[in-house]
């Protein structure tokens, strides 16, 4: 007698999730507070293998490095009170500890108020040129017209001196584009602008407080930054499909193909992702929108996490390099911050450099290496414990005279299509974690 056959079918460990009308691309903090602020509406993706975007935390031999320096900024009274919630009593408020080296010497940041110990003609030059630009007949020009570029806003509001001692050799090695060719508007909220009280007091040695918008930052107590991911990825209805991103998205059809094979129906769509590559993602863009994408650029950041045995050096949290002589822009020292970033006995670093893409640790590790020994930072080589380098493709967009029309052009087409973005990279604009905060809340909002 035959045996009968039967087939089990036994349910898939990860059900797909209920359809929804919003498509959220991304979860990074952007797209996590999207998500967050659209309740049961959507569906996240995320291509990386867990949430949090560059807010996140790598451990290894008991260092925790984030993506380069993050430190949480908020003046939003509903942010703050959501960070909060997600990590109660978890937050540390951390003064700013910041420095310049140049001419030899430490100076505490903000450059402009803080020059005293640079070489007395350095500290002339920057304070008399201060005075120009705020009351002389050299700077009525600028006074009078107002800035339209990034140079004209330094000079307008810092004068000639600090100008070419810290902010044009220092923005130069970050954007790796002429001054003249970056748009004043969204970098200038970024840039602390002293009065000449500030200026001459910290020339002489007797500054008058703290300036600028970051002079205290949150940090969490424990897990590095992406514990505030993670906090934030915990609280969502409807968790993110990691590893899942778009390969095409049809506007007309409203259909979006994804990388598992598929297809997706959207009523609208929250993209957290790079601008350009989003454009490029969806079909029937017309030949201008295809040229204003193509005209939207950044740079990347490859930086160099350093674990090393405690050394006396520098005790700052991070150090602005300015000079050409030094190939990174910035160094920085997660765990003088926060010591539990790094084992007892022990400091963690992380130094960063620019360039159009991402360059070879054969390139950035010696360079990386060299720099904290001449900055004091390390004693000698053998105190490192590893260094391994990373990248952000497009760490830094270029805010140049084309950008402004190219974003609005692509945003428009867009839109006109229910795709909204929102982000660092969605939006494409140089702005902070809190900014990603908002704008996620913000599209939710829309939308709702």
């Amino acid at each position: 007698m035959r045996a009968s056959s039967s087939v089990i079918v036994q349910p898939p460990l990860n059900p797909a999730p209920p359809p929804s009308d919003v498509l959220v691309l991304g979860a990074g903090l952007a797209g996590l507070s999207a998500a967050l602020h659209l309740g049961q509406r959507y569906r996240l993706l995320e291509r990386a293998d867990r949430p949090g975007g560059l807010c996140r935390t790598d451990s290894r031999g008991g260092f925790l490095f984030d993506a380069t320096g993050h430190w949480l900024h908020l003046r939003d009274p509903e942010a703050r009170h959501l960070a909060d919630e997600l990590l109660p009593g978890g937050w540390l408020t951390i003064a700013r500890r910041a420095g310049v080296f140049s001419h030899g010497v430490f100076t505490p940041y903000p450059y402009q108020v803080n020059t005293r110990g640079l070489p007395p003609e350095v500290v002339l030059e920057n304070v008399l040129g201060f005075v120009e630009a705020q009351f002389g007949e050299g700077g009525r020009a600028l006074r009078e017209r107002g800035p339209r570029t990034f140079a004209e806003f330094v000079l307008r509001h810092l004068g000639s001196g600090f100008a070419r001692n810290f902010m044009f050799p220092y923005n130069s090695k970050l954007w790796l584009v002429p001054l003249e060719e970056l748009d004043c508007g969204p970098l200038e909220r970024f840039v602390p602008r002293p009065s000449l009280a500030d200026v001459v007091a910290g020339a002489v040695g007797a500054p008058r407080g703290e300036v600028g918008y970051n002079a205290t930052f949150l940090y969490p107590r424990e897990g590095g930054m992406e514990a505030f991911a993670r906090a934030l990825a915990a609280r969502l209805p409807r968790p993110a499909e990691c590893g899942v991103r778009p390969l095409a998205i049809d506007p007309l059809r409203r259909v979006a193909r994804l990388s598992t094979g598929e297809e997706v129906r959207w009523r609208a769509i929250v993209s957290t992702i790079p601008l350009p590559d989003l454009a490029r993602l969806v079909d029937g863009a017309p030949p201008r929108v295809e040229e204003a994408a193509a005209a939207l650029r950044s740079n990347a950041v490859t930086y160099v996490n350093v674990a090393a045995r405690e050394s006396r050096g520098p005790p700052f949290h991070w150090v602005y390099l300015p000079e050409p002589r030094f190939r990174p822009y910035r160094v920085g020292s997660a765990s003088t911050a926060v010591p539990g970033l790094a084992p007892p006995g022990c400091r963690s670093f992380w130094v960063e450099f620019s360039a159009p893409e991402p360059l070879p640790a054969s390139e950035v590790e010696p360079a990386a290496l060299s720099t904290l020994l001449e900055l004091g930072f390390l004693g000698s080589r053998d105190d490192v414990l590893h260094a391994e380098t990373r990248s952000i493709p497009h760490a830094y967009v270029i805010c140049d005279r084309s950008w402004a029309e190219a974003r609005a052009t692509v945003i428009g087409w867009l839109e006109e299509r229910d795709i909204l973005v929102a982000g660092r990279y969605g939006r494409w604009e140089y702005s902070s974690m809190e900014d990603a905060l908002l704008a996620g809340r913000e599209v939710a909002r829309r939308l709702a």
